[in-house]
């Protein structure tokens, strides 16, 4: 049995001020505290494997993987993986998130990462339930993709 306490890990008020410090604003009901990502990633991971954040909100645990020297991947759908995780990855990439596990990690910015944007599936269902090709692809997006798979 485990018992992790606020002093260790911090709490949702803790995880609040982070998210204001590095947004102006305020737009996650529960947002995680960097050190109970810490914690979990200390426990969980080593130094080099893939850590993989399926929700990525605003981006707490990759920005802590990317400080602790974890690969990851992020998956997120909502508009915030521009407006709030590649923000905060630019800052923590930068050194400068002003955060305090930077510092107490000695954090000084560094590494890169990569953002995708994935399409749409190309197949969709017409008016009869039928598959067909989705209106989003023309010809030229058809080429271009068949293309890319030689």
């Amino acid at each position: 049995m485990t018992l992790w306490l606020r002093d260790d890990v911090g709490d949702n008020q803790e995880a609040k001020k982070e998210i204001k410090q590095l947004f102006d604003q305020d737009i996650f009901d529960t947002p995680k505290p960097e050190r109970l990502i810490q914690r979990i990633l200390t426990l969980g991971s080593e130094e080099g494997d893939i850590v993989l954040d399926s929700f990525l909100g605003s981006g707490t645990t990759i920005a802590v993987a990317q400080k602790m020297g974890r690969k990851y991947i992020g998956i997120e759908m909502g508009d915030h993986a521009y407006t709030h995780v590649e923000v905060r990855m630019k800052k923590v990439i930068n050194g400068n998130d002003g955060l305090k596990l930077s510092e107490v990690l000695g954090w000084k910015g560094g590494g890169a990462y990569k953002f995708y944007e994935l399409a749409p599936s190309f197949i969709a269902k017409d008016e009869f339930g039928n598959s067909v090709i989705d209106d989003f692809y023309n010809d030229a997006k058809l080429i271009k993709s068949a293309k890319s798979l030689e």
